[in-house]
């Protein structure tokens, strides 16, 4: 998908091509992977993350755009309550949306992906088991 911004005519834009935006369960975390084909006047980029029964989306973190072009997140704690303890059911909380904003001079990009498919339950387990020795 190839997105070129320009802003009243004024000759800047924000050329950022994404061709990549996934979520996937990987073992008891999600990754969350990108690619841009191009970073013309990208600053960087924030990654956040709701559930479907919430209104807004979580800030998972903010990465500085290198030139590297692929870039992913682990996300540790997707099935985690508000609190930070215990698990969240998946079909409580499920399906999660991810929000991908590209950052830069002009106006920002922002970019959704949802996450497919549920953890086993014995991925669920050991996760609930690791996050009490955290």
């Amino acid at each position: 998908m190839a997105v070129l911004v320009v802003l009243g005519g004024m000759g800047t834009a924000l050329a950022a091509t994404l061709t990549l935006f996934t979520a996937a369960h990987n073992g008891t975390v999600v990754r969350v992977e990108w690619e841009v084909d191009t970073e013309t006047d990208v600053t960087g980029f924030e990654l956040a993350r709701k559930a479907a029964t919430e209104s807004t989306y979580t800030v998972m973190t903010n990465v500085t755009a290198n030139g590297q072009r692929r870039y992913q997140y682990l996300d540790a704690n997707v099935y985690r309550t508000a609190g930070g303890t215990g698990t969240a059911a998946p079909s409580a909380g499920g399906p999660f949306t991810y929000r991908l904003t590209v950052l830069g001079p002009g106006p920002d990009q922002s970019y959704l992906t949802v996450l497919a498919g549920t953890p086993s339950a014995v991925q669920r387990s050991w996760g609930t088991i690791k996050s009490m020795f955290r």
